[in-house]
């Protein structure tokens, strides 16, 4: 019999990764997952319609190692608890627990949000995240989503820098590229953004590389 912590993990990352909800998780037959392309097929969720949803490779490797343990079952949902489907209170009750014991409060609903959250804050455009998650609405996916400050400045200066570009340029002239001061500036102007520490590292190593090029640069 399947061990909890194996299942768990497994369902766990499904939402922080996927954005499943428990329905769907407790739902969940060994038919939908596509192992081969990556995905799970997600069944009439809500009354909504069926949708697939990619599977990141943490996310696999979960569930191969809970299928592994998973053992006999009288039904051939993917999850299972002595041999039974998961009831509609399992996750909630298992995350609570862990939750607990780790000195933090943890919903089902939580990791849906973190999933949105992730997503766009890591460049992807808002209607793939409301595909992936499900909503009729892109509203509702904006609702579940905290951008970052940095996010919202790099697409700032991103769209600016292609609106002065058409402004400022004849429509024959070749667009001069950016110098290393300007490539500064600009990436120092995305640091005085809140940003979450990968992304400040990103920027971090991005500064040293212009830095390093422009010295390379003026010592050739």
């Amino acid at each position: 019999m399947a061990r909890p912590r194996e299942g768990v993990r497994a369902w766990f990352l499904l939402m922080l990764h996927s954005g499943l909800r428990t329905s769907e998780v407790r739902h969940m037959q060994l038919a939908d997952i596509d192992w081969e392309n990556r995905r799970v097929r997600i069944e009439q969720s809500k009354g909504l319609k069926d949708r697939l949803v990619c599977l990141s490779d943490a996310t696999l490797e979960a569930l191969k190692a809970y299928l592994v343990v998973r053992g006999p079952a009288s039904t051939d949902h993917v999850f299972i608890y002595r041999h039974l489907p998961l009831g509609s209170k399992y996750c909630q009750i298992r995350l609570r627990t862990y939750g607990k014991r780790c000195g933090v409060s943890i919903t089902p609903h939580q990791l849906r949000h973190s999933c949105a959250t992730l997503l766009l804050n890591a460049g992807a455009p808002i209607l793939t995240v409301q595909t992936i998650l499900g909503h009729q609405r892109v509203d509702t996916t904006l609702g579940y989503a905290r951008l970052y400050d940095g996010t919202v400045a790099a697409d700032y200066y991103r769209a600016m820098l292609q609106i002065e570009r058409q402004l400022f340029l004849p429509e024959d002239a070749v667009a001069e590229p950016l110098n290393s001061g300007q490539l500064l500036a600009l990436v120092d102007a995305l640091r005085s953004g809140t940003l979450n520490e990968s992304q400040q590292e990103m920027v971090r190593v991005l500064r040293a590389g212009i830095v390093a090029l422009a010295e390379r640069g003026s010592a050739s």
